[in-house]
């Protein structure tokens, strides 16, 4: 059964509604990781802008937002991430619009949605409290931006393109200034961005073609350079480039000033790099679903990926002259953006580690590299060949696409990131630590460092325990009342002290208390139960 163009619209418009409404739940049931913590006392609780701070940790436009946030709807979870979730609706409808502009294969769009958005390594950080969610939605924007304007059955005026052109470059400027780490990839996108608007077939829509008469235009193809076209190039190039280093400049500008801080996480190679995407993509599912798929799904389509896109890329090569028709030119050029971006940011990347030592890129530092390679092969299975091979290469990239999306779906999860799956308990933790705190006065806690910064959230947000900031230990000091542990690190030390388990969760999560410590005067000793965990 063939589903209409309205269907399918609405197909998309409702993965998207789900897509959305999982991540607001996420925000709102998950517990506080260290990472979100050390944000929000350092950067989003001070009643000055402390957003403006250069430290890796200050994500800018992700801490501004979570300022202004928490102080109109006060401090939770949700509200903290709410920075984090205006990027995942910029990301979401972004590969909705690029989804719509592929309208010659709905299960290849809808699968391209799917991969974008369900990849567990981007749904998480379009949830986690940091910038990545924000600084990737903006990229993909731009470059959603540009390849509508660029659409040959909706080609933009001049002056249209120009000012998309704009929008796009402040889109870029702002996916920077939501995440540093964006910077090389950022600047080869408005590159290829400018590039593609400044040829072809904008140029002569100026001059009032329509799309009608370009449809058998070569957008790639040469052409001569008019005083006109000099002068709309000029005019793309100061849209392309301007805006975006105003904006950039104006919100990070004294970030970048007064950066003190090294930036010490990475990999020291590509490979590490590759194999730290792989890791964060494709996490261990459930034993039931693991058992019933029976293979590897990742090992086997993954170097089927590069097989058939290899194999279409040779077709392309070869059917070169048949692809002489502006709607082929378009999605040629459209996925080249991403992809020569991808490449362009690890060359420079590369040459500055080897000359200066700056750590490529690892997981979320490198999270453009899977979205914008998921979009560079959505768009390759979309480019029509005309013969028996290119139909059956487009049958199986579409296919694996299906096979990836279908996985990426099996991994949803709820009440954890991969990326500190050890803090998925650290509102219980407190919970626990806070029933001590009001029956016998605790007070003095030693905590892991996996910890420390989420308890400080949670006793700054609660507000009616009587804790210290809880301090950053490397070994613990002697004399404790309880100690939150971390167990694979600390199971020596738990089993070297006659401590008392009062809590502990699969994560590895443990509070256990030093029943022999003297409670100081005017607290109670405390009697070692099972508190209410459930809070």
């Amino acid at each position: 059964m063939r589903v209409g163009a309205t269907g399918q619209r609405r197909i998309l418009l409702g993965l998207a509604a789900f897509a959305m409404a999982w991540a607001i739940v996420r925000a709102h049931v998950q517990a506080i990781t260290m990472d979100e913590a050390v944000t929000y006392v350092n950067f989003v609780l001070p009643t000055h802008p402390a957003y403006w701070t250069g430290h890796a940790n200050n994500h800018v436009l992700n801490s501004m937002l979570a300022w202004i946030f928490t102080r109109v709807f006060g401090t939770s979870p949700l509200v903290v991430r709410s920075g984090a979730l205006i990027g995942a609706a910029i990301f979401i409808l972004a590969s909705y619009f690029i989804s719509t502009l592929l309208d010659q294969d709905f299960l290849l769009r809808l699968f391209l949605f799917v991969c974008l958005v369900f990849n567990p390594f981007t749904f998480d950080f379009l949830v986690a409290a940091r910038g990545y969610g924000l600084a990737s939605g903006f990229l993909l924007s731009a470059i959603c931006l540009v390849a509508y304007a660029k659409n040959p059955q909706t080609a933009a005026n001049s002056r249209s393109l120009t000012l998309t052109c704009g929008l796009a470059s402040v889109c870029v400027a702002l996916s920077f200034v939501s995440n540093f780490s964006f910077a090389l990839v950022d600047a080869a996108t408005i590159v290829m961005l400018y590039l593609w608007a400044s040829g072809g077939g904008s140029l002569g829509s100026a001059k009032g073609a329509t799309p009608a008469n370009t449809e058998n235009q070569n957008p790639i193809a040469p052409r001569s350079v008019s005083r006109e076209s000099i002068k709309t190039r000029l005019e793309l190039a100061i849209a392309c480039f301007l805006p975006g280093l105003l904006v950039a400049g104006t919100l990070a500008g004294s970030a970048l000033l007064h950066w003190t801080e090294p930036l010490t996480y990475g990999a020291t190679h590509l490979a590490e790099t590759f194999v730290s995407l792989y890791d964060a993509s494709f996490p261990e599912l459930t034993p039931s679903l693991s058992d019933l798929l029976f293979v590897d799904v990742p090992g086997i389509i993954l170097p089927m990926f590069g097989a058939f896109a290899a194999w279409r890329v040779m077709l392309l090569l070869i059917n070169w002259r048949s692809l002489r028709n502006a709607r082929s030119g378009w999605l040629l050029v459209f996925g080249a953006v991403p992809i020569v971006a991808v490449a362009a940011a690890l060359i420079m990347h590369s040459i500055v580690f080897r000359l200066d030592g700056m750590l490529l890129p690892k997981d979320r530092t490198g999270i453009y590299i899977v979205f914008l390679s998921t979009l560079f092969l959505g768009i390759l299975a979309a480019v029509p060949i005309p013969t028996r091979a290119g139909e059956v290469s487009r049958r199986g990239l579409t296919i694996l696409m299906v096979v990836l999306g279908s996985y990426f779906l099996l991994c949803l999860r709820l009440n954890y990131f991969k990326e500190w799956k050890f803090d998925q308990d650290t509102d219980k933790i407190y919970a626990v630590l806070a029933y001590y705190n009001h029956a016998c006065g605790l007070k003095d806690v030693a905590v892991n460092w996996h910890y420390d910064g989420s308890m400080n959230y949670y006793r700054v947000a609660s507000g009616r325990e009587t804790f210290p900031r809880f301090p950053h230990y490397d070994r613990y000091p002697p004399g404790q009342r309880a100690y939150v542990f971390y167990a694979p690190d600390d199971r020596q030390f738990l089993a070297s002290h006659a401590l008392s388990v009062v809590y502990q969760s699969p994560s590895g999560a443990v509070v256990a208390l030093d029943p022999a410590i003297d409670p100081p005067p005017g607290e109670g000793a405390c009697v070692v139960r099972q508190p209410d965990q459930s809070r």
